[in-house]
């Protein structure tokens, strides 16, 4: 599943912007995460996590004007892949605002 969001700051502060999110959400859900793994590479990530018990993995990019987030949908969560999509949409808005 592929969400792209566009963004009007400098990629610095997207990626600096996206980071803080991810800090953040990680501290609010922490006891609902089994794993969480995110390897930076320039301003590419590879995040890897498990919630109650499902796992999926992705990439996400940050641009100029643009993020890119990739990521595997697990085959039971896809019935809900409309709501989750617009959730972690609004959320990196809201994030990058």
């Amino acid at each position: 599943m592929t969400i792209q969001i566009e963004h009007t700051l400098s990629k610095q502060e997207a990626k600096k912007r996206i980071e803080q999110l991810i800090e953040h959400y990680e501290q609010e859900y922490k006891d609902e995460l089994q794993d969480l793994a995110i390897h930076w590479s320039d301003d590419k990530a590879h995040i890897r996590l498990k919630a109650r018990g499902y796992s999926t993995a992705g990439h996400l990019e940050v641009r100029e004007s643009l993020v890119n987030l990739d990521f595997y949908m697990p085959f039971l969560l896809q019935v809900f892949s409309k709501k989750i999509t617009s959730t972690i949409q609004e959320r990196i808005k809201q994030g990058l605002s």
